[in-house]
């Protein structure tokens, strides 16, 4: 089977599709064999990040007819930014430069989103607000600590009942 010296398409986060016979002879059979998981920390700088997104909650806001594009947009910027623990430090400027959006704009989308609680206030950082994307949406940080925020979030939004729905926030 060929090493990621080889055959570059092997190199951190891909998998090889060539399965091999019992006698070691490639077949011609495309299916997956292995998945190499790298380092996250290593892995995150050579990509450029990462973060999981929650199905339930991204299919919540797609169905939400509140939502515009230029706050789609916006939630796309918050994403893109997103640190460890789903913290945002960006001003509403610096939003709307990434996407060429007046600040204006960019500031009703973030009421919207706050209104909505997909996007939960932080503490101000000289001078410039912070924000906490909800975690019911996405997380960015250790998975089982996303999963444990994100049942908080689930409490908070339905008064402590357990239930087996994401509500609408």
């Amino acid at each position: 089977m060929p090493n990621e010296e080889e055959d570059p398409r092997l190199a951190a986060g891909a998998y090889d599709l060539v399965q091999e016979d019992d006698d070691g002879d490639e077949t011609t059979k495309r299916q997956p064999v292995y998945l190499y998981a790298p380092n996250k920390q290593d892995y995150a700088s050579s990509v450029g990040g990462w973060g999981v997104f929650w199905q339930e909650g991204t299919m919540l806001l797609a169905r939400d007819k509140r939502l515009t594009l230029t706050d789609w947009r916006v939630m796309a910027v918050l994403q893109a930014r997103l640190d460890f623990e789903n913290w945002i430090r960006l001003s509403h400027a610096e939003i709307g430069e990434q996407i060429d959006v007046a600040r204006p704009n960019v500031s009703n989308s973030m009421k919207r989103l706050l209104g909505m609680q997909v996007v939960l206030p932080g503490p101000s950082v000289k001078q410039v607000r912070t924000y906490r994307l909800n975690p019911l949406f996405a997380w960015k940080g250790d998975l089982r600590q996303g999963a444990t925020e994100r049942r908080k979030q689930l409490k908070l939004l339905t008064g402590g009942k357990a239930t087996g729905e994401t509500p609408s926030p």
